[in-house]
């Protein structure tokens, strides 16, 4: 029998059924709703982890301070404790010239004034080295350099927030504005003189960061808070007025990246191994891989995505449950039709593509109709504000329909046997 043939059976049989037969894709269609939520949601945090990372660096190491919450024994909790220094980092910069990036970096809480304009912020202490990695901004003016750190200039570069092109729908219920930043955005801080502290700081530099959907740092909460005023770190060392846990000549932490992920545990052991020789046992420090950071970031997301999954496979295998169940009924509803189409020539071959067929109309028919309502969804997520949602890719339909039909081909096998095994003479006698 030619397939044009049993395709138009198919669609008969499908048409004299309609109830049934919506009852059957309606189930495949939820199931397809859910597969396409889930490949956008999949896709994008993939594509943002990869960017973030891309930004970050791909060898990002952090070396930081062990909070004293964090020592795991009681002769760490009582025994005397270092800090990190700016010559650690220099010793690190000396011993591993290969390493791309070495980064340190301190903070300091002080108070920002300009005219009538006050407010507590975090003001980061950094060198040159800053901006090798994370750099996403426009720059209005110049960046600190190695003058500034050399000689301790006082001078500073404003970090001023991207925003966004269109808020998402949970910043309705977010009303907080940071001062700072609602302040920049309304006044021309460039070349004038503030005060940072009890000192007087020349704004050299204003970084603009893009818009929050187009900024990779922001995809999965990299970096999480950081200041947005930079000082070269000498200057925050030596003339910052402000309150830091640290001594005048500490850092909070070091930034490196060996350029290399390949290279990440080996430049872990050799970092911890230098720290150790410089400073005995009284430094309590972590070594962090800035990847394990951020896909720790993310655990919650693959958590939520998981469910949204199993609802989908779920609601799939209901699907072709119900496709099942209906090829079956089908079956012993045609019994004298299998009968006329085995006497007249059909083989057993021919009488599975038929039933198999029907089954992967139905798979295919609630597929495109998932794939519609998914579709619809999806976009009024995304401009609801969903960035998750904005990366719909044209595969994620095909690979949606492509699941419906195979569920339905599946479903099928065991009817379109059943069916076929048939006795021919039996099934003429039917009734």
């Amino acid at each position: 029998m030619r397939f044009s043939e049993i395709l138009r059976i198919a669609l008969i049989e499908i048409k004299a059924h309609k109830m049934r037969s919506f009852l059957s894709f309606f189930s495949i269609s939820i199931g397809v709703i859910s597969i396409m939520y889930t490949l956008t949601l999949i896709y994008s945090m993939n594509y943002r982890l990869k960017k973030a990372i891309e930004v970050a660096g791909p060898g990002r190491i952090n070396v930081e301070l062990k909070k004293r919450w964090e020592a795991q024994s009681d002769m760490e909790k009582k025994q005397g404790r270092e800090a990190l220094t700016y010559q650690d980092a220099a010793a690190l910069s000396r011993v591993f010239p290969q390493l791309y990036m070495v980064s340190p970096y301190m903070d300091k809480w002080v108070e920002f004034s300009d005219g009538y304009f006050s407010d507590y912020i975090g003001v980061r202490g950094i060198t040159p080295q800053w901006k090798k990695r994370g750099w996403v901004y426009k720059l209005k003016g110049r960046f600190i350099n190695e003058y500034d750190v050399q000689n301790a200039q006082r001078v500073c570069v404003i970090v001023k927030e991207g925003g966004w092109i269109k808020k998402p729908k949970w910043m309705k219920f977010y009303s907080y504005k940071d001062p700072l930043q609602n302040y920049v955005k309304h006044s021309e801080l460039l070349g004038k003189t503030i005060k940072l502290g009890s000192g007087l700081f020349k704004v050299v530099g204003i970084l603009e960061e893009p818009p929050a959907e187009k900024n990779p740092r922001s995809f999965v909460g990299v970096g999480m808070w950081e200041p947005k005023v930079l000082v070269p770190l000498s200057t925050a060392q030596k003339f910052l007025s402000g309150w830091s846990e640290l001594g005048s000549d500490d850092i909070d932490g070091i930034h490196v990246d060996t350029g290399d992920p390949q290279t990440i545990e080996k430049y872990k052991r050799l970092i911890e191994e230098t720290l150790k020789s410089l400073h005995g046992k009284k430094l309590l420090f972590n070594i962090k891989d800035y990847r394990e950071i951020m896909k720790d970031q993310m655990a919650d997301k693959k958590r939520d995505m998981l469910t949204v999954m199993i609802i989908g496979a779920i609601a799939i295998l209901a699907g072709g449950i119900g496709i099942m169940n209906v090829s079956l009924a089908a079956i012993y509803s045609r019994i004298k039709e299998i009968g006329v189409r085995r006497a007249i020539g059909a083989d057993k071959k021919d009488i599975m593509l038929q039933f198999m067929t029907e089954a992967m109309l139905l798979g295919f028919f609630g597929g495109l109709a998932g794939v519609i309502v998914g579709f619809i969804g999806i976009q009024y997520l995304a401009y609801k504000g969903d960035q998750n949602m904005a990366m719909l890719s044209w595969w994620m339909p095909l690979a949606a329909i492509a699941a419906a039909v195979f569920t339905g081909f599946a479903a099928s096998i065991y009817p379109a046997k059943t069916a076929a095994n048939l006795d021919p003479i039996e099934a003429l006698r039917y009734e």
